[in-house]
């Protein structure tokens, strides 16, 4: 049997934490993880879908309503940053199940006009914003130490709505946009309105999925974070009684462990603004309870503000690039969203091939990242010498496939080293932190359309081969651990 990995000082909620993972692994893998994967695996896709929607289209939208500094980039990425605050600090105070169920809901809004479309456009950002931060905690706290590979498996979702969201727009914008230098009225430049109102569909019925299909219980480690130990245990028992599966835990057993010392019950002491403050400022100082603790935090919120600016700027700027140093990667807008629409696709497998490496003890999670940082770093130099649709349309499979593994990994590493009291606020300021880092986005890609310099690219492949190396200097393995 795996240890657990003991990164907080409470030894009461550590004993605990190895009462309810010994649960957890008794109980074993059962239907009800497996939808509780499909469902966390959504949030992924939705965070992704509109991302990449909003990609798909700002240039038509832009075109249409005559602007020429990327506010809608800008306004998207605002609103990821505040969601994923919000819901990731939130799912720490008020549990994991009404962060999960209702993040889809607000994600699901219509978008029908320019200045409606940049206020629901930080609303839906707004929702969406915390989906990786809570859905991959939301499904680490329920399963078995045995099958946490599948929180790094869970990134190919992320593939999968960006694959959506491409298929989407090239099903509708080519054929339903104004032509550049001509002018375009509402109802000739249509096709960007058609994909938000089927991508919006998309994510309601996802939504609803979430709120029917599955009847989630709150997280065992949760509730034992925060003094309910009682439903912590009734919670086990009743998913052991569904499967016809052991669980041998007691009440008694946790109650012996002693009590928790920064627990907050909420449900018994109700919400003040101070007490939700206090709360959240206690799971912060988890995150910096040690040195030890301290430089994990730091490298890992590092990584993600790294990754954050990069994986943005890379994909905004790379076209304006090519097309000024004399290559033609442009083509028709049809053959641009088909490209888009494959080199997607393939990105689907980076996290599929990440889940079974780290299942090797001598690769683990920061083995397997350093490999993808550093063959991305490698393949995003190479993107200079890009002249061609098919070079670009190579190129940029093999970067999202191999990016992707990185990503998948650090995804994955987040939640595995957080202690379940801070665990979610921990996920929601790495997301938060690359947020920050797309925030920028927009102005690179604004002076970059005028520069037509490399050095945004050169700049992107250097930071993600020194993300390589961050990988290598982080303290914990998980691939060794059980998480707490």
């Amino acid at each position: 049997m795996k240890q657990d990995l003991v990164v907080d000082s409470d030894e009461a909620l550590n004993r605990k934490m190895y009462l309810v993972n010994n649960a957890l692994d008794e109980i074993g893998f059962t239907w009800c993880h497996a939808k509780l994967f499909m469902l966390a695996g959504f949030g992924y896709s939705v965070d992704s879908q509109l991302d990449a929607i909003q990609s798909s289209v700002k240039v038509v939208v832009d075109r249409q309503f005559g602007i020429d500094f990327p506010v809608a980039t800008q306004i998207f990425y605002v609103g990821l940053l505040v969601g994923a605050a919000f819901w990731g600090f939130s799912a720490d105070i008020i549990g994991r199940k009404l962060a999960f169920n209702l993040s889809l809901l607000l994600a699901a809004v219509f978008r029908p006009y320019y200045w409606w479309n940049e206020l629901v456009s930080h609303l839906l950002a707004f929702g969406a914003g915390g989906n990786i931060a809570t859905d991959v905690t939301i499904f680490l706290e329920f399963s078995p130490a045995k099958y946490t590979w599948l929180t790094t498996f869970m990134a190919a979702f992320w593939g999968v709505g960006q694959t959506v969201a491409v298929l989407v727009a090239w099903a509708f914008v080519p054929s339903h946009l104004c032509l550049a230098g001509t002018p375009c009225p509402s109802s000739e430049n249509r096709g960007w309105r058609y994909c938000w109102y089927t991508n919006s569909g998309i994510v309601l019925g996802l939504a609803l999925l979430r709120l029917f299909w599955f009847d989630m219980n709150e997280s065992p480690k949760f509730l034992v974070s925060n003094g309910r130990d009682a439903e912590a245990v009734a919670t086990l028992h009743a998913i052991a009684n569904k499967h016809e599966r052991l669980c041998s835990l007691t009440l008694e057993e946790l109650l012996d462990c002693g009590e928790v010392k920064d627990a907050h019950d909420f449900k018994t002491n109700g919400y003040t603004v101070k007490s939700v403050f206090s709360a959240a400022v206690a799971h912060v100082k988890v995150l910096f309870c040690s040195k030890k603790i301290a430089y994990l935090s730091t490298l890992i919120f590092l990584s993600w503000t790294l990754i954050g600016l990069c994986y943005s700027t890379f994909f905004n700027f790379v076209y304006i690039y090519i097309q000024l140093h004399g290559g033609n990667t442009s083509g028709s807008t049809y053959i641009t969203y088909r490209n888009t629409s494959i080199s997607q696709f393939v990105g689907i497998f980076g996290p599929v091939l990440a889940a079974y490496m780290v299942t090797f003890k001598r690769l683990g999670r920061r083995g397997t990242m350093a490999i993808g940082a550093i063959i991305t770093m490698g393949i995003l130099f190479g993107y200079t010498t890009v002249r061609t649709q098919l070079q670009d349309a190579v190129f940029a499979s093999l970067t999202y496939f191999f990016i992707n593994i990185y990503f998948a990994c650090l995804c994955a590493y987040t939640p595995e080293v957080f202690p379940a009291i801070a665990r979610a606020t921990g996920g929601a300021l790495g997301v938060l932190f690359s947020r920050v880092g797309g925030i920028f986005t927009p102005l690179i890609y604004y002076y970059g359309l005028k520069s037509g310099s490399s050095v945004p690219i050169w700049v992107c492949g250097a930071v993600i081969g020194f993300l390589g190396f961050i990988a290598l200097l982080l303290p914990f393995e998980p691939t060794r651990f059980r998480s707490v």
